[in-house]
């Protein structure tokens, strides 16, 4: 184990040493704002994941539909992503029903070739429009920058996705430049630690 340093404490709590900054092991877990709950992803989302990935007002945005053999691949590798790293997707949930709302959080992806951080988002379409994208992607800067004490963050859409890029620039996020991901078109806009701390 090379990046990470695990000390078992008293009653079993774990503290993660990441690049000589210590956290509580778990502490990404799970989170709560205003008004999503949001966990660590599990192999019980997958039914509300397939509802999601198999929306076509989904896939509009994100790509082609999902089947369930997909979807559960893409959980998998949400789960897989936490255990690696100590951070990873959220499954989000409205606070005072439980019902389902979307994913979303941090894991990291390559961008032309770099390595990166991306802020990630979906949500099923009953929520859009009532700021929660807004207020996962707000979190998920909170916990980078406060928690992790990540140095930079990016985020990606399509030239098209209008909302998503409000989303983001609401977030903190600033345009950097116009990329080529997954054979397609997108732009690409960062976030730093710097200007989360002065507010800008």
């Amino acid at each position: 184990m090379t990046r990470w340093a695990l000390h078992l404490v008293s009653r079993q709590v774990f503290t993660l040493v990441l690049a000589g900054r210590k956290m509580r092991f778990g502490a990404l877990d799970e989170i709560y704002t205003r008004r999503l709950a949001l966990r660590r992803t599990r192999r019980g989302d997958l039914d509300d994941y397939v509802r999601l990935f198999r929306d076509p007002r989904v896939a509009a945005t994100l790509g082609p539909a999902r089947s369930a053999a997909q979807t559960a691949e893409i959980v998998e590798n949400a789960i897989a992503h936490w255990q690696e790293h100590g951070f990873g997707l959220w499954t989000a949930r409205d606070r005072p029903s439980g019902a389902f709302v979307g994913r979303g959080g941090l894991r990291k992806a390559m961008v032309e070739g770099r390595s990166e951080v991306e802020v990630a988002y979906a949500l099923t379409p009953e929520y859009w429009g009532r700021g929660l994208a807004t207020e996962l992607a707000i979190e998920s800067v909170r916990a980078a920058f406060a928690e992790l004490q990540l140095a930079e963050l990016v985020c990606f859409t399509t030239p098209a996705n209008r909302a998503s890029q409000r989303v983001m620039e609401k977030a903190g996020f600033r345009y950097e430049r116009d990329i080529t991901h997954a054979d397609l078109p997108h732009v690409l806009y960062r976030h730093t630690q710097q200007a989360w701390e002065a507010g800008i």
